[in-house]
């Protein structure tokens, strides 16, 4: 359990050299990769449920050698006017390599931070070492998202990198770090396949620093990540991603299902893969059931305070693109609508199919949705992903409110992404094709009210 924090992390049977709370550091640390993630349980009421107005997560990467995992963390940016005794100590293992293009095993680190101040920013560096012999990461800086509900929030949705055509991954976190939102949800497939070495270490330097090395989201901006069916559940994946995990209710479905409040928000991220296969764990499916049922409930309870409740996950429920009518996808279809149905969940933020597309709100049966014609009636399903994989066709069904594609069907966009601003009274989307001269047209926009 990392020191001051209510929650343990877990330790996958395939990390080797696992340990905590050594000093040592090599002569070459190789310090590279910072990025931010968020620690937690997700059982609805445990204690030390994750919580990003309150507590972070930071992963890097270092030489073989190099066992020190420590955070040091204050107010601005200048490390000696933090407190001496802001420093934590993190975990680190050895990732063996991966399937494809293996590089050999990779030293990986973790550290939490907990009991950290609402809508704050810290400056922080991760390394550490022997006293007066440390060595240090540079400084970054982060903040924590609003713990009041009544604070507007602003969510970017994203999903599907896998590719990185047209260098989209990284362009779309170009715009990121100019429009800086609280926040980020990725719908799944950051690579093309989860056991290819080589396709993280781009995605992670394509979301560290532009081409002129410029700084980007890697290491600030918290994005909490879906599992999709390309990241193909590999230990790359879970080790290049730092997500909630609940260690003694869930020890065997780390990091796969969570949920957070963000302000006016209730944000749920599901790993869908054995919803939507036959193939898999065959237990998954009551176990997230059940958890998605409490979580619902709870969050229901919690709507006076926290009004809107937004979902997402990898395969779309109701999309008219390449994989809408796939037997994976109907299954899905089948499992989830009756779910949202259920506690009217606002607003499904998906992928699978690479395009835009919006229904019209939507209730079951899941074969032939009912069509409303208010959101506070049905659930809207938003299809949004475009981040660097291939573009698809965007098709149009009974249900669909609007379709757009990208790329050559788009004059040359080269992705897909979306902004959500929420208040106690309004969720307004604007989704926005990415362009490489910057101009990143609207492509729709509209407003769910309370």
């Amino acid at each position: 359990m990392p020191s001051g924090c209510a929650f343990g992390v877990a330790k996958r049977p395939e990390y080797q050299d696992w340990s905590y709370g050594s000093s040592v550091v090599s002569s070459t640390p190789a310090l590279r990769r910072v990025r931010r993630g968020l620690g937690g349980n997700v059982a609805p009421d445990a204690p030390g449920r994750a919580d990003p107005s309150t507590t972070a997560a930071f992963a890097w990467e270092s030489d073989e050698a190099t066992l020190a995992s420590e955070i040091a963390w204050g107010p601005g940016v200048d490390p000696s006017l933090w407190p001496a005794n802001n420093r934590a100590s993190g975990v680190t293992w050895l990732a063996p390599a991966g399937l494809l293009h293996g590089m050999g095993p990779t030293r990986m680190h973790e550290g939490y931070l907990c009991g950290l101040e609402p809508a704050t920013t810290y400056g922080y560096r991760v390394g550490g070492g022997p006293a007066g012999a440390e060595t240090w990461s540079e400084v970054f800086t982060f903040t924590t998202t609003p713990s009041d509900p009544s604070t507007p929030v602003t969510l970017a949705i994203t999903g599907d990198s896998r590719g990185e055509a047209n260098d989209a991954w990284r362009l779309l976190q170009t715009r990121l770090s100019t429009l800086s939102p609280t926040l980020a949800l990725f719908n799944g497939d950051a690579i093309g396949s989860g056991q290819d070495q080589t396709g993280w270490t781009q995605w992670l330097d394509h979301a560290s620093a532009d081409a002129e090395g410029h700084p980007l989201t890697l290491a600030s901006q918290l994005t909490l990540t879906a599992h999709g069916n390309h990241d193909a559940h590999s230990s790359l994946y879970f080790g290049h991603m730092t997500l909630p995990q609940d260690v003694t209710a869930y020890p065997k479905y780390a990091e796969l299902f969570y949920s957070v409040d963000i302000g006016p928000v209730h944000a749920i991220v599901i790993d869908d893969a054995w919803v939507v296969n036959t193939t898999g764990d065959p237990k998954y499916a009551k176990i997230l059931g059940d958890w998605l049922e409490a979580d619902l409930v709870r969050a229901e309870k919690n709507r006076a305070k926290v009004p809107w409740i937004v979902a997402t996950h990898h395969h779309a429920e109701y999309s008219s693109s390449t994989h809408g009518k796939d037997a994976d996808v109907l299954r899905g279809r089948a499992f989830f609508t009756p779910i949202w149905d259920a506690h009217h969940v606002d607003l499904l933020v998906v992928s699978h199919d690479h395009d835009y597309e919006r229904t019209k709100p939507l209730t079951g049966p899941a074969a032939s949705p009912t069509i409303h014609a208010s959101s506070a009636e049905g659930t809207v399903y938003v299809v949004c992903a475009g981040a660097g994989a291939p573009a698809y066709k965007a098709g149009t069904s009974a249900f669909t409110e609007t379709s757009h594609a990208y790329g050559s069907a788009a004059g040359g966009a080269v992705g897909l992404y979306a902004i959500v601003e929420a208040t106690a009274t309004e969720l307004s989307v604007h989704a926005h094709e990415l362009r490489a001269d910057g101009s990143d047209p609207v492509i729709d926009q509209f407003a769910l009210t309370k």
